[in-house]
C-alpha cells in the first residue's frame, strides 16, 4: 500500500479489482507489465482513481481528477510504479510468492 496526499491523506493499492475497474474504464490491462511513465494522463488518472476505490467506493474518477494538478504527475508517477510493484507475486524481489 502507498500512501499519498490528495485532498486527505489516502492509500494506494491495485488489488484485482482495481486492475479489472482500470481494464474497464481504459480498454487496457495491466497484466502485460504496464509502466507508469509511458501513460497518459488520462490512463496515469484513471490508476490513480483505480487503486483508491478500495477504500471509498463512492470515488469517481471526477472526483480524482478535481484532486490533482499537472504539478502532481510526477509523484504519482511515482507512487502509481510503487504500487505496480507491490502488486506483483513477487513483490519485485524476484521471488514468487506462494497463493496459498
Amino acid at each position: 500500500m502507498v500512501t499519498v496526499t490528495l485532498d486527505r491523506e489516502r492509500h494506494m493499492r491495485l488489488p484485482a479489482r482495481s486492475m479489472v475497474a482500470y481494464e474497464e474504464a481504459t480498454g487496457r490491462s495491466l497484466l502485460g507489465g504496464e509502466d507508469s511513465a509511458n501513460m497518459s494522463a488520462k490512463e496515469l488518472f484513471t490508476l490513480v482513481w483505480a487503486s483508491l476505490i478500495h477504500e471509498d467506493k463512492e470515488l469517481t474518477l471526477d472526483m480524482v481528477l478535481d484532486m490533482v494538478e499537472v504539478g502532481d504527475i510526477p509523484r504519482l508517477n511515482k507512487a502509481i510504479s510503487q504500487c505496480i510493484v507491490e502488486s506483483r507475486p513477487d513483490k519485485g524481489d524476484g521471488k514468487d510468492a506462494p497463493l496459498a
